[in-house]
């Protein structure tokens, strides 16, 4: 890929991850991110798809799980736990975003949980 690209590629992932974290800065519990899911997968959906393209695999990854949760959520199931796991998801996003081989285990373990 081009460095045009990564760097294109690079601010809109950055856009889509403070999107999703200012969306649930309005959030206080699980029953306001299940009301505000379809604006989360909106942005979950993006990454999932870009973050591979720009050698984020693991990035594409973790975005694609929490896309297929709120697919769930859209579609009526209830996800306990979900707030508290986007405020971590958040920061292992973000950090992934400056370290090239970022270790997304931890979070990963989460979701399987869920």
């Amino acid at each position: 890929m081009s460095d045009e690209f990564i760097a294109v590629a690079t601010k809109e992932i950055t856009d889509d991850i403070d999107s999703i974290e200012n969306i649930l800065k309005l959030c206080t519990n699980d029953i306001d991110v299940f009301q505000n899911a379809s604006k989360f997968q909106k942005h979950t959906h993006k990454i999932k798809g870009l973050a591979p393209m720009m050698g984020k695999e693991s990035l594409g990854d973790l975005s694609s799980s929490l896309d297929n949760i709120f697919k769930k959520i859209v579609n009526g199931d209830n996800v306990d736990g979900i707030f508290n796991l986007m405020q971590e998801s958040i920061t292992h996003m973000k950090k992934s975003m400056n370290e090239a081989n970022y270790d997304f285990s931890q979070i990963n373990e989460k979701i399987i949980q869920l």
